[in-house]
């Protein structure tokens, strides 16, 4: 099992960048497994329904990064989230099937 020096629930500041650096390094790796799964997939390797439940478990781990990454660093996920999604709709709506796109 890996053992890390860096607290799991400490907040990020300036005087701790390292930890963001950690955790952005964390979260890639999660997202080359991930990657690496599809791609097998891709090639033929596995079908979908042979490999979705490891495929699910790095997707929960990359959810998990995000999660402890927002929380370390202050943000309101939730809040974040939905102002983001309001945002998102406005900018993206005339694309939207059955729209008008004038």
């Amino acid at each position: 099992m890996h053992k890390s020096n860096f607290s799991w629930n400490e907040i990020i500041t300036d005087e701790n960048p390292e930890m963001l650096q950690f955790l952005v390094v964390c979260l890639a790796g999660e997202f080359g497994e991930t990657a690496n799964i599809i791609k097998k997939v891709i090639r033929g390797d596995f079908k979908l329904s042979e490999v979705k439940s490891q495929l699910s478990e790095e997707i929960i781990d990359i959810f998990i990064y995000v999660i402890k990454l927002a929380y370390q660093l202050n943000i309101d996920i939730e809040n974040e989230f939905l102002a983001k999604h309001r945002k998102n709709t406005e900018r993206f709506k005339k694309y939207e099937m059955g729209l008008d796109n004038e």
